[in-house]
């Protein structure tokens, strides 16, 4: 392959000025975030939409991109059911569990989670 075709370019710079405008209209709109809860957190009022797409994202990896697929093309797709299934219900598993736990604790990250534990310890 010799490179990059002129469409991968007009895709790049489309996706690259739709993030900087988004940017530009949520830097120059609506309320400014005072205290840095309300901008690492939301201020704790994210819809459901805007919360999963998120956890979707962050979960999405390089490796699992590119991984998987080879998993696939090595393997077949058996093993990618497995996979699915497995993540699905480590995934109903933990909300159903840690959720409702952790929840009410107000907490922003994991860190808080070991050193509220530490300090119970001590």
């Amino acid at each position: 392959m010799a490179g990059l075709h002129w469409a991968d370019y007009l895709i790049f710079a489309f996706f690259l000025l739709v993030s900087l405008a988004i940017g530009v209209y949520h830097a120059f709109s609506g309320n400014k975030q005072r205290t840095t809860q309300e901008f690492i957190m939301a201020d704790r009022n994210l819809k459901v939409l805007p919360t999963v797409l998120s956890l979707l994202v962050s979960y999405q990896s390089a490796i699992m991109v590119v991984g998987c697929s080879a998993e696939i093309y090595s393997y077949g797709t058996q093993q990618w059911f497995g996979v699915l299934i497995g993540y699905t219900f480590a995934i109903l598993l933990a909300e159903r569990l840690f959720v409702p736990w952790i929840f009410p604790l107000q907490l922003t990250s994991v860190y808080e989670v070991s050193s509220r534990l530490w300090l119970a310890i001590l």
